[in-house]
């Protein structure tokens, strides 16, 4: 039951947001791109994002994520992990686009190999084993159960 409840690492939403703000600015001096005052103002309202910034926003984001490692996406403190607690109650564009070019990756997975793409194999076919075999064993007691012929 504890794994549903979590505390919230940041003290508010809006730092949540703040720290995905931080992050976006880092992929874009990385990349030599500069986010404007002007652009971080926009990017933490609610009002409509220009088609230019809107561009720029997503492909930076869409860059923030493919840097992001697998394993870190569950650090609360990651991109990810700041996206996860930055919009429960209010939702600014930074939210909004980041929130999109997720559900753009969300088919986008780590592709398995060697002996993690084996034992994933693995698993599936012994689970549909395993299934067969339920089903068997529920069909032969209903059988006993209910004297079937």
């Amino acid at each position: 039951m504890s794994r549903l409840i979590r505390k919230c690492p940041y003290g508010s939403e809006k730092q949540a947001q703040l720290r995905m703000l931080e992050l976006l600015s880092q992929t874009a001096e990385a990349e030599g791109r500069d986010l404007t005052a002007a652009e971080r103002e926009i990017l933490l309202s609610h009002d409509e994002m220009p088609d230019d910034v809107w561009q720029k926003t997503t492909e930076l984001i869409r860059r923030t994520f493919e840097a992001e490692r697998w394993e870190d996406r569950d650090n609360p403190h990651s991109f990810s992990g700041a996206l996860e607690w930055a919009g429960d109650l209010s939702y600014p564009n930074i939210v909004n686009a980041a929130e999109k070019v997720a559900c753009e990756n969300a088919l986008a997975r780590p592709k398995l190999r060697g002996w993690q793409f084996l034992k994933d194999r693995l698993q599936l076919v012994g689970c549909g084993l395993l299934v067969v075999l339920l089903m068997f064993v529920i069909v032969t007691v209903a059988g006993f159960i209910f004297h079937w012929k």
